[in-house]
């Protein structure tokens, strides 16, 4: 599977289960690390992990193996490493914490909505622009 394809699956993992403040890193030649980095927040610490637990799946229904998993039994900041991609996705307060989108700034960024995701993450902070690249 083509990395666009893992990319558009795993945005779509989080949509259908209203991942908040879906954003994509692409870091493809500029990182020895990854390839690309996707971030998103869940409203509680069960809705991280309902999100994670459907990125998972519908990767691996996809034939994309995980590579590596963090912070599922927490559910305050859950790390998954599928080697091209590496998706966060973080309970709002710990997303607001670490601002992990401040240290990515330099990086192209694209975001997406899920169909509940209001143009600002008042829970999060995070300010939302629409497909900027």
């Amino acid at each position: 599977m083509q990395e666009m394809e893992v990319n558009q699956r795993v945005i779509q993992a989080a949509q259908e289960t209203k991942a908040l403040g879906i954003v994509l890193f692409d870091m493809d030649h500029r990182s020895p690390f990854t390839d690309y980095v996707i971030i998103c927040s869940g409203r509680s610490q069960a809705h991280v992990r309902g999100i994670a637990d459907n990125i998972e799946s519908a990767l691996r229904d996809a034939g994309v193996k995980l590579s590596a998993l963090e912070g599922q039994q927490e559910g305050s900041w859950v790390l998954m490493d599928f080697d091209t991609v590496i998706v966060h996705v973080f309970h709002p307060e710990t997303r607001t914490y670490y601002n992990i989108e401040e240290l990515l700034s330099g990086y192209p960024r694209q975001d997406f909505a899920s169909d509940d995701d209001p143009q600002e993450d008042a829970a999060s902070g995070v300010a939302l622009a629409r497909a900027r690249s």
